[in-house]
């Protein structure tokens, strides 16, 4: 009988499923606090116990080294094959990480460089403003000398003006008094 690649894929899905679930067991705290309940209360039940009828594994305990025996034989090459698969399945994240990581530093340099070109121009932007801001106050200056003198030119056109006017105003009332 020929299994189909389907029927193969699924047990081995079981398999592993199964594996894995059996390895998280063996490898926790429950595993560990069952073992030892096991053989604390086989030990108790073969000492403690009045009837010797009900006893099932009398003093050397042979019959609890046999079983932890098979278990640790049974148990040994289960965990450490699946201690192999989880750290395959380990590094395949690491690998994953790995290539996330090199995404991430390759953007983080095409940002940087980005960066760094926006702040060239930036820079050379600040410089031509900073130049025009200049130039502009040259201009400013220029211009506020050129009003100053204008209205010095224009106060003293005034005060001509006044001058004369008086002038006249005094020869008037010379003329009218001589």
């Amino acid at each position: 009988m020929r299994l189909s690649k389907d029927k193969l894929d699924s047990l081995c899905k079981i398999r592993d499923k199964s594996g894995s679930r059996f390895y998280e067991f063996s490898t926790s705290w429950w595993a560990l606090f069952f073992f030892f309940i096991l053989v604390s209360g086989c030990v108790l039940w073969n000492q403690l116990i009045p009837f010797e009828n009900l006893k099932f594994d009398p003093y050397p305990f042979n019959g609890l080294r046999t079983v932890l025996a098979l278990m640790g034989a049974i148990q040994t090459p289960l965990l450490l094959l699946y201690s192999r698969k989880s750290t395959d399945y380990r590094k395949h994240l690491l690998e994953q990480d790995f290539e996330l990581e090199k995404k991430i530093f390759k953007k983080i340099e095409i940002m940087e460089r980005e960066m760094r070109n926006n702040h060239n121009e930036y820079l050379h932007e600040l410089k031509y403003f900073s130049k025009m801001n200049k130039k502009m106050n040259r201009k400013r200056n220029a211009i506020k000398l050129e009003q100053v003198t204008d209205k010095k030119d224009f106060i003293s056109l005034e005060q001509t003006q006044r001058d004369s006017l008086q002038a006249k105003k005094t020869e008037k009332n010379e003329n009218m008094t001589a």
